[in-house]
């Protein structure tokens, strides 16, 4: 097969995130499996281009380009179109070029949904979506951006002027531009559901779990917790914001202290996030005189997190919106901790209570702390969790197994005549 993937973000890119990742190991897989591939992506790049067997086409413009620093209002009105137009020379340029069977789209919000129109329409070429997240909800970022409320002043003065102007612009503009979305594959069932419950995909769609790399993600043994005399190490890693429940196990913590626990434990928070959260965060443990306990630590790069899971018990996936399924839990469950979660959206695929972890109610801070109190408890029980986990990952939540499903799914994708 010749597979063109159509991503906004690609490696090496500073915004480190799972998505971006995945697309990029499915890439690897399928080029490693003897198939052509090759991405269209967006501009943009940080640090100089790695190589690779397989060209990496970095031209598409994200609009609403967040990162730029320029306002919604004069992206809006001043250039739109014409990235629109670019877009689709773009891709249709790349298709010339490399001549794809399939164009795989795999993340793309902030690309031209006349693009993907466009895609989808190709003669001769099989379109074909992977969704890790919740973009078919999404029919338009500018849509969405100009039916939000208008605060502040004077700039929410002026976008409730110009809000009727720019929406009869996109109404005439024939947007949301209608995407069919036909041949579609889900990271989870609860994306499926979802999304098919509302009539944006097929309810035929595919669902493939998201694997991890086991020659990267996974640590012969487990985590043991029946040393009751050094502390217990947790983390959280990722982006440290409302919806990610960090403050819940912040809160969690406090509860330990309250019960003279939190010695037995030690909390690292290993990410960035909104400076005003962050700093709210920080002054929750110093009220509380957990500064011993709780550490603060900058994100890393993606390559650098087993070393830094391997010195750890337990992950904590406190998330608090429908997570569509974290790798971060995966990874961790490779590298033999014990996964504490929430299960909103589809972690539950995952993490199953007392089977392959151990689960608390999101935002419920007691309920988190119950939990980590069993751990001292039941020490036997915590390790025989960890090794469960472990093995689910080794079975089914592994990358061999995804590739497996994503060249079975795309091999019999039906081609636009």
């Amino acid at each position: 097969m010749r597979i063109l993937f159509l991503t906004n973000y690609y490696p090496p890119c500073q915004y480190d995130w799972g998505y971006m990742q995945l697309c990029e190991e499915v890439a690897d897989g399928m080029a490693a499996r003897g198939h052509e591939v090759a991405v269209l992506t967006s501009h943009y790049r940080h640090g100089a281009e790695w190589e690779r067997p397989y060209p990496v086409y970095r031209l598409l413009p994200i609009d609403p380009d967040w990162h730029s620093g320029e306002s919604a209002f004069k992206q809006f009105f001043f250039g739109r179109r014409a990235k629109e137009q670019q877009s689709v020379s773009h891709l249709k340029q790349v298709v010339a070029q490399f001549q794809p069977d399939i164009i795989f789209a795999w993340h793309c919000i902030g690309l031209s949904r006349v693009m993907l129109q466009t895609a989808e329409n190709l003669p001769g070429i099989a379109m074909a979506y992977y969704f890790a997240n919740y973009m078919p909800e999404l029919a338009d970022e500018y849509l969405l951006y100009w039916q939000a409320p208008a605060v502040g002043f004077p700039v929410g003065l002026i976008k409730r002027m110009l809000s009727p102007v720019a929406l009869n612009i996109l109404t005439r503009e024939g947007k949301p531009v209608p995407l069919r979305y036909q041949n579609s594959a889900c990271v989870s069932n609860y994306v499926r559901q979802r999304l098919a419950g509302q009539g944006l995909i097929p309810e035929n769609s595919a669902v493939i779990h998201n694997g991890i790399d086991l020659g990267t993600f996974l640590q012969p043994g487990s985590s043991s917790f029946t040393d009751q005399k050094s502390p217990i190490h947790c983390l959280i890693a990722g982006r440290v914001d409302p919806e990610k429940g960090v403050h819940t196990v912040v809160e969690a913590f406090v509860h330990l202290r309250a019960q003279g626990l939190a010695q037995r434990f030690h909390l690292t928070i290993l990410g960035t996030g909104p400076a005003d959260y962050t700093k709210a965060l920080r002054n929750r443990v110093v009220e509380n005189g957990l500064e011993s306990i709780v550490t603060f630590a900058e994100r890393v790069p993606h390559h650098q997190m087993p070393p830094i899971l391997a010195q750890h018990n337990i992950f904590i996936l406190a998330s608090e919106y429908a997570e569509p399924l974290a790798c971060a839990g995966q990874e961790a469950m490779g590298m033999g901790l014990l996964v504490i979660g929430t299960t909103t959206g589809g972690s539950g695929e995952l993490l199953i209570h007392e089977e392959t972890g151990l689960v608390f109610e999101a935002g419920n801070a007691a309920d988190l702390a119950t939990q980590l109190k069993r751990i001292l408890q039941e020490p036997a029980f915590a390790t025989q969790l960890a090794a469960s986990g472990q093995q689910a990952i080794m079975t089914h939540f592994n990358m061999e197994r995804m590739w497996d499903e994503i060249e079975a799914f795309l091999q019999n994708l039906p081609i636009i005549a």
